[in-house]
């Protein structure tokens, strides 16, 4: 799916709950679905764990790259800017800078998390009847 399609996903039906080894920092899925569907948690586990860690990192390393970024490349820049400008304008307009640069990185991390949960959805192996 494309990354727009993913985004708007409507993903109401998943609820993927996992839980985290403090030991290994291996994740055990725990549950898929929000109504009472069968699913085979260990061919899930088997399949999905390691993507969902893969996710974790992602989205933990993207928001770190951002605020580094973000701190360095934009906003000490503008406030240098702006106290030796006296120029308020530039701080606004860096704030509105940072709620949309934020809201694009949420997006590109749902978006991994959605390619996760549509990949389980249309996974025939772990719908089987035991």
């Amino acid at each position: 799916m494309s990354f727009f399609n993913l985004l708007t996903w409507n993903n109401s039906h998943m609820d993927l709950r996992f839980v985290e080894d403090d030991l290994h920092g291996n994740v055990n899925i725990t549950n898929v679905y929000n109504d009472d569907r069968y699913v085979n948690m260990d061919i899930v586990n088997q399949k999905y764990d390691s993507k969902l860690k893969d996710a974790q990192r992602s989205i933990s390393s993207n928001r770190i790259i951002m605020l580094v970024l973000f701190t360095l490349a934009v906003f000490l820049p503008a406030v240098l800017l702006s106290v030796v400008q006296s120029n308020l304008l530039l701080i606004g307009g860096i704030i509105v800078y940072a709620i949309i640069a934020y809201f694009l990185m949420e997006a590109v991390n749902q978006v991994q998390i959605n390619k996760i949960l549509h990949d389980i959805t249309n996974d025939k192996k772990i719908h089987t009847q035991p």
